[in-house]
């Protein structure tokens, strides 16, 4: 199937997100015609202010909304969807109540759906790293690359064995999302085996975005950042994964509309392995004056030890990735430092 060229009219779902509102700040840059879904329209002329200041024609020939509110509602999809080409769908529904896991799963299967039924050509999903691995378990592997072909069996192992005294934990939470996550990006891909839509599939998998935010409010990864700034070191208890610019991200999402190679693929928004003190340099070379946390020890997992094979992603993105310390430079900046 042809990639989708420029000019080209595609939905973003829930375009005031995070990752999603750059990626149609990336979207018109390339040329495409953007139709974003969102549930508030205030968020949403505040996002086209932002996109005006970054100085890309945000006229109504080249960005509209649409009203979608309810993620589970295959008939406001079909609405947003028709008429246009590819869809990027980074939103989640709300991540909490009864059944989330399910709810993950058929927020992912009910806009493919709606997309088949309208004649969407490319569908990009928004997958996650923690349904590949799980940072900081040992049994990751570091002899070899971790792939696209990888999967985070063990955690899910541990979400349908877990008892009931380890479902009332806090951090059970982190098991039903990856429960969720992973169960849904494997029913997409059965859902293109066993039913042949007329699109072709990309999933992005992103590690930590950072990166500036376009509206006010931060997102949740740009916290751990503000955290560090202010002398919190609660964010250095978690284990070191993969950090990615936003930016580039939202390029990757782009990317994977007309890159011929990415149809059908699994491809890595992951820049470079984390290191937590060279972060905490980083941050004290810039802001000498902010009270920013000691060093941790070095550690099995700190820096993060495994590697996973972004070539693809590196070769999309003309073999240039945001490198960590601008990503940090620009995050800082957009939070007022």
């Amino acid at each position: 199937m042809a990639p989708l060229a420029p000019g080209s009219l595609i939905v973003i779902v829930g375009i005031t997100g995070y990752i999603a509102s750059h990626t149609g700040l990336q979207a018109l840059k390339a040329g495409y015609r953007v139709r974003g879904t969102v549930r508030s329209m205030a968020k949403a002329e505040e996002l086209r202010a932002a996109y005006k200041k970054e100085g890309v024609d945000v006229g109504p020939a080249k960005l509209t909304y649409v009203t979608l509110d309810d993620l589970m509602s295959e008939l406001q999809y079909e609405a947003a969807f028709t008429g246009a080409d590819g869809v990027i769908h980074p939103a989640l529904p709300d991540l909490y109540g009864e059944d989330l896991v399910n709810k993950i799963i058929q927020s992912t299967l009910i806009p493919m759906r709606a997309a088949a039924k309208v004649g969407i050509k490319r569908f990009v999903l928004t997958g996650t790293l923690v349904a590949v691995l799980m940072p900081g378990v040992p049994t990751i592997p570091m002899d070899r690359l971790i792939t696209d072909k990888d999967w985070n069996d063990e955690a899910m192992a541990k979400y349908r064995n877990a008892t009931e005294e380890e479902k009332k934990s806090p951090y059970f939470f982190l098991y039903v999302y990856t429960a969720g996550k992973t169960m849904a990006e494997r029913e997409a891909w059965k859902y293109m085996d066993n039913h042949s839509p007329p699109f072709e599939l990309t999933v992005t998998i992103p590690g930590m975005n950072w990166g500036p935010t376009l509206l006010a409010s931060a997102p949740t990864s740009l916290s751990w950042l503000a955290e560090l700034l202010t002398g919190t070191d609660t964010p250095l208890s978690m284990p070191p994964l993969y950090i990615v610019d936003v930016r580039d991200d939202g390029k990757l999402h782009v990317l994977a509309l007309s890159a011929p190679e990415a149809a059908g693929k699994r491809i890595w928004a992951a820049a470079e392995p984390i290191d937590w003190n060279a972060i905490l340099a980083i941050l004290r070379k810039h802001y000498p004056d902010q009270p920013i946390p000691e060093d941790i020890p070095t550690s099995s997992i700190n820096p993060c030890p495994w590697r996973v094979d972004n070539s693809l992603s590196t070769k999309l993105l003309g073999g240039k990735w945001i490198g960590m310390e601008e990503c940090i430079m620009d995050s800082a900046q957009s939070l007022g430092y």
